[in-house]
């Protein structure tokens, strides 16, 4: 009969210690405030990108960083034991653009940019700690942490340290999808959500800003037409001799640019010879003579502001940074002698010319 008592303490100790394990375990997320969800919201601001640059380019700044708190004030706590893993998805709520794009800065975007409700204005999300695998108490990214993308929490987190989520670090890249309409360009979209292990919805992130088109309006020449000056037949001497060149711009008026320099946009020059003028065979910049010319022998060579490096034609040449207001494109023409023999008279040549802006 005595030992009916051991027997029956032994059991209540092994009974105690399985509630004691089992109330030290610990593998969730969990609400710390009221449950429900929270959002991040992040405005881009005023942000710029060429009126002609092609799709894939960066609108704005490339992986620009941003840390935003939630609008709740709520606040999400993880605890892992290692028990089990904890889970982390990161999921699309906006459309994402359904095309190719090239690489961007090198990266492959394609599959990752969101639509933001504006055609040809695209986001793309990186996630920066506790989702980007960097510290040990972060969630690791199957694939990398651009959005949308699933990650895991295997390693310790103890209740006394928990992994708190109430802010949003990342960064942001506008990348330019297609075609923009002319005029400013002003979004606010809800472009994904995410869920956590035993929580459900977890946090939604909205992404606002504006897109403006660094462009110029108007355009006038210094002097139309251009002056090559008054030269004799002995000033050539053989074919490939050339006068001094002639100075003279092209003014850029109503120019919005980038004020802060952080996408610059450059203007371009195409130069298509009309009237009769036809590129030069071998001589970079160098078109005939046109209608209404009487002299021969000679052709034009249009060049930069060194009066020393050719334009080429019929392509985009980059000239200048455009600013704010005014931007003057700084040009100069000479003649350039095609054959052995120069004959006197009048010389006539045109060119159309096209701004472009990348």
């Amino acid at each position: 009969m005595k030992s009916s008592p051991r027997t029956l303490a032994g059991l209540f100790a092994l009974l105690a210690a399985c509630q004691v394990e089992m109330a030290t375990a610990a593998s969730f997320c969990r609400w710390v405030t009221s449950a429900g969800s929270m959002t991040f919201r992040l405005n881009a601001g005023s942000v710029y990108v060429p009126r002609d640059a092609a799709a894939g380019h960066v609108i704005g700044e490339f992986d620009r960083s941003f840390a935003v708190p939630n609008a709740e004030g709520q606040s999400i706590h993880c605890e892992n034991d290692v028990s089990s893993t904890l889970t982390f998805n990161a999921m699309a709520t906006a459309p994402l653009f359904p095309g190719d794009l090239p690489p961007v800065n090198g990266e492959d975007v394609n599959g990752k940019v969101f639509m933001t409700g504006i055609d040809g204005i695209g986001a793309r999300i990186k996630l920066e700690h506790p989702f980007d695998g960097m510290a040990t108490d972060a969630f690791v990214p199957i694939t990398e942490p651009t959005v949308p993308f699933n990650a895991l929490l295997r390693t310790e987190v103890p209740a006394t340290a928990p992994l708190r989520i109430d802010q949003l670090r990342g960064k942001l890249t506008l990348i330019k999808t297609g075609p923009i309409a002319p005029g400013p360009h002003t979004f606010d979209k809800a472009l994904f959500g995410t869920r956590f292990t035993n929580l459900g919805n977890g946090f939604g992130f909205q992404l606002s800003g504006t897109v403006l088109q660094a462009q110029c309006g108007v355009s006038s020449v210094s002097a139309n037409p251009v002056s090559l000056g008054d030269w004799r037949t002995s000033d050539f001497g053989a074919v490939g001799s050339t006068t001094d060149a002639m100075p003279f711009n092209i003014t850029l008026g109503n120019c919005d640019a980038d004020p802060g320099d952080i996408n610059v946009a450059w203007a371009n020059i195409r130069l298509e010879p009309t009237n009769g003028s036809m590129p030069i065979p071998g001589v970079e910049g160098g078109f005939t003579l046109g209608a209404g010319s009487g002299a021969s022998g000679v052709g034009i060579q249009i060049l930069k502001a060194d009066g020393l490096t050719p334009i080429a034609l019929q392509r985009e040449v980059p000239l200048a940074a455009i600013s704010p207001g005014t931007t003057v494109l700084d040009l100069s023409a000479r003649l350039y002698q095609t054959d052995p023999r120069v004959d006197a008279g009048t010389v006539k040549g045109s060119l159309n010319f096209t701004v472009s802006f990348h």
